[in-house]
Order: C-alpha cells, then structure tokens, then sequence
C-alpha cells in the first residue's frame, strides 16, 4: 500500500537532510563555551530574535527528518 510512496519520501528525505545540514551550517556560534563556568556567559540576556528562529527551524526540519526516516525505514 506505500510501496508508492517511497520514492517521493525518498526524495523528500534528501531534500530534509540537505537542509538540516545547512541550517546547522548557518547558525552562529553560541559564544558561551567554557566561559559560562567563570560567569562571563550571556546568561540574563534573551536569544536574539535570528536564533529563535534558527533553532526552531533546526528543531521542525529534523523531526521530519526523523518521521521520514522512520518511514523508510518500515516501507522497505
């Protein structure tokens, strides 16, 4: 019965992955690293607006990602 779906799951998952790659790729350095244990994070300061979107854009396009893989997985 979805054995007419995978191929253009298929395609869809390539595409899912490519962008997951790139949107990670595009995201910017958090800057905290090991300066969060003497203090000196951005620990009281909000995300900026470009990061919000950024990680819930990370967060959309990988549990798609996820349920597509999953798909695969069972189909074949």
């Amino acid at each position: 019965m979805f054995e007419r779906l995978f191929q253009p799951v298929l395609i869809v998952h390539f595409i899912l992955a490519v962008a997951v790659v790139g949107i990670i790729l595009l995201q910017g350095p958090k800057g905290e690293g090991l300066g969060a244990i003497g203090g000196s994070a951005r620990l009281f300061h909000g995300p900026r607006p470009r990061e919000t979107l950024m990680t819930r854009l990370t967060i959309a396009v990988s549990v798609l990602f996820v349920f597509t893989a999953t798909f695969l997985a069972f189909v074949r």
